[in-house]
């Protein structure tokens, strides 16, 4: 479904990740940063869980692109 949300990338580096979602958030396709490091107190869980970038599942394809066409820049 349309309102489903799904992740389109995962970085380990919190920035890079921060990056990426800003660029999603640019081209208007909301998106969020989900990470598994107990509220910031362990950040060094986010090199091995990593932070993953999560769409709603209708954009998707808009943002797998946008992240690729930069990735490839």
């Amino acid at each position: 479904m349309a309102d489903d949300i799904v992740e389109v990338a995962k970085y380990f580096n919190r920035m890079e990740a921060e990056v990426a979602c800003a660029r999603l958030r640019a081209d208007n396709v909301a998106s969020y940063l989900k990470t598994d490091d107990a509220g910031g107190i362990h950040p060094e869980l986010d090199f091995t869980r990593g932070i993953r970038v999560m769409v709603l599942a209708g954009d998707e394809e808009l943002a797998r692109e946008l992240l690729t066409a930069d990735a490839a820049d």
